[in-house]
């Protein structure tokens, strides 16, 4: 960051680690950061109901890293490298499926559910190579669950996935998720033209909801306050007005309760670096994204209710979907890709995020949680101004 910058921001009487240079959106940041938070950080791939059988799999990918998850048994989730130890090539091109093993469409070697390398085809051909099939099985990737949502690191030395998610947040989701059976039932895939902390901004920043959300949240979802918590995450209380539908919506949408919530009631969980999970009454969304590049980002929505739902609780909980949470998700992306043009500019370099003091609690309009995010990505980055 040039000298003058920081001089200017200072002398403005703006705390320097409350602004945001244009330079973190860069290419160049973005392979850092791939290598330094990325790849260190326990990242959410599916929920378990996505793969029901013995079987069941889908690929996705982990810091440019193409991974299959795949359910190989009644209590089991593994997650492997989806490379295959010949020639390199995908071994599984598909976005999900069943099967009992796979085969690489290149040379066809065969491997089962476990990551084995089980059968080569002119296996023969290798004697006295020193090439033995036992140690070219599929690459594990570490992957652990937590009330039904799992996470891939791809850091064999990073801490576990509890100790990465720490006792608040633990706490704060198992209710509703640790006290019963869900299920995913709505899902939706889409690009997103902008940086990928632009998307964890925005899951942060309580500021623009009367703004970009005027024509429904502003007066459905009244201001409330949120908690940071020690780990880099947080959580902020959030609530439906009654007021803001009408009484048959009201009715439908919170007569089937998630556990642990009242009519009305819900959060929003920020876990760092980038994953949204949103609880509202009746259902439950995930929102989290597959970084691309430094300005293309896959966006991913993933909405929960409860294994055996009936055919009228599960419309109930799509209705509340639709009325309280979709909505959201067009607005937010032209906010966030509408930022990314803007950032862009060479001329103005940095933005602001000085709103509210300095607390662990607040309301929805502070940038506390901003600054939390920046403050957890300076530290992984070794960097110590929110620039590079």
């Amino acid at each position: 960051m040039i000298g003058s910058e920081l001089a200017s921001a200072t002398a403005s009487g703006v705390n320097p680690l409350w602004t945001v240079h244009n330079s973190v959106y860069s290419p160049a940041a973005f392979e850092i950061e791939l290598d330094r938070i990325l790849r260190h950080t326990w990242t959410f791939v599916c929920h378990v109901s996505e793969l029901p059988d013995t079987g069941s799999y889908m690929t996705t990918q982990v810091s440019g890293d193409p991974i299959l998850v795949v359910r190989t048994g009644p209590d089991q989730v593994r997650a492997f490298h989806n490379v295959c130890r010949h020639r390199g090539s995908l071994v599984v091109s598909q976005p999900s499926g069943s099967a009992m093993g796979f085969r690489c469409p290149y040379h066809h070697w065969s491997y089962g559910l476990d990551g084995r390398l089980m059968a080569i085809p002119g296996e023969q051909a290798y004697e006295g190579s020193g090439f033995t099939k036992e140690q070219a099985g599929l690459v594990p990737a570490r992957l652990e669950v937590a009330f039904g949502l799992c996470f891939v690191c791809l850091d064999p030395e990073a801490p576990d996935l509890e100790e990465e998610l720490g006792p608040d947040l633990l706490r704060v989701l198992e209710a509703p998720l640790g006290r019963a059976e869900y299920e995913v039932f709505h899902q939706a895939t889409w690009p997103l033209q902008a940086n990928w902390k632009l998307f964890a901004e925005n899951g942060r920043d309580g500021y623009h909801v009367p703004f970009v959300h005027h024509t429904f949240l502003g007066k459905a979802s009244p201001p409330q306050g949120y908690t940071l918590f020690p780990t880099g995450h947080a959580v902020q209380q959030a609530t439906w007005a009654q007021e803001a539908v009408d009484e048959d919506t009201w009715q439908k949408t919170t007569q089937h309760l998630l556990p642990g919530f009242q009519p009305g009631e819900g959060w929003i969980v920020n876990k760092f670096p980038d994953l949204v999970i949103m609880a509202r009454t009746s259902v439950v969304e995930i929102l989290s994204q597959i970084p691309m590049r430094h300005d293309h980002t896959l966006y991913e929505v993933r909405v929960l209710g409860l294994k055996g739902d009936s055919d009228e609780q599960r419309a109930c909980r799509r209705l509340a979907f639709d009325t309280w949470l979709q909505t959201q998700q067009p607005e937010d992306k032209e906010a966030m890709e509408n930022q990314q043009r803007g950032l862009a500019s060479r001329s103005v370099r940095e933005s602001v995020i000085a709103r509210g003091a300095e607390a662990t609690t607040g309301m929805r309009g502070d940038d506390n949680r901003l600054r939390q995010f920046w403050t957890t990505w300076r530290a992984m980055m070794g960097l110590d101004r929110n620039a590079l």
